[in-house]
């Protein structure tokens, strides 16, 4: 027997006011990512009830500034999606990663209204770059910070993992770089100094001690 209420749906695990909250947001300047991370659920869910909206895509305009993302709206499948960058307002999203549909979906705004924008932001991959100068002949291509920031948080995390894997398991600062990774991740500056009781210590030490110590070894 599946529960029904005013609040939850026949087989919809998501309450009907998140649902309204999503509907909310995507009318507003804020990024799908944004509104997942905001409302705890998965861009997928965003992405689905975008898709209930019916809008009219014009070939007439583009922003100055764009960002180019892509997300995974079914398991396994990931979407294109392009937004203004500076008012997060949605210009298209494509179903697949493919260069031709990219291609042809732009192909559809006029040469002159292609050539105003002038930025265009997109992650590391450098995959669309080639595509995205050819489309937009003045654009300049900007890697964007937060997948700069997320790349380098990767590559930290596995030069943890590889020092660590160095010592005995057992050991002291094994048990520290394993214990504390996430003080590993964390930008210096913005460390607690509030102290607090370290298990794998077996002392009392702030943040910025316990970074400190485990350096030391």
């Amino acid at each position: 027997m599946v529960a029904e209420t005013s609040i939850i749906e026949k087989n919809h695990q998501i309450s009907n006011l998140v649902r309204q909250k999503v509907a909310q947001l995507l009318t507003e300047k804020v990024s799908l990512t944004d509104i997942a991370r905001r409302l705890r659920v998965s861009t997928s869910t965003v992405y689905r009830k975008l898709n209930q909206f019916t809008f009219k895509e014009h070939y007439d305009k583009l922003p100055a500034v764009m960002s180019w993302d892509e997300f995974e709206f079914k398991k396994g499948e990931l979407a294109f999606v392009a937004q203004n960058y500076e008012t997060n307002k949605l210009i298209t999203i494509l179903d697949n990663l493919r260069q031709t549909t990219i291609r042809n979906h732009f192909l559809k705004y006029p040469l002159k209204v292609r050539q105003k924008v002038q930025f265009i932001t997109m992650d590391m991959s450098g995959a669309y770059i080639p595509l995205a100068r050819r489309l937009f002949p003045n654009a300049e291509i900007i890697i964007d910070r937060f997948h700069i920031i997320q790349h380098l948080g990767r590559a930290f995390l596995k030069t943890r993992i590889a020092i660590m894997n160095q010592f005995d398991k057992k050991s002291l600062p094994y048990q520290a770089l394993k214990n504390h990774w996430r003080l590993f991740q964390k930008d210096s500056r913005k460390l607690s100094c509030k102290s607090f009781h370290s298990k794998t210590f077996a002392q009392t030490l702030s943040p910025h001690e316990v970074v400190r110590k485990t350096l030391d070894f």
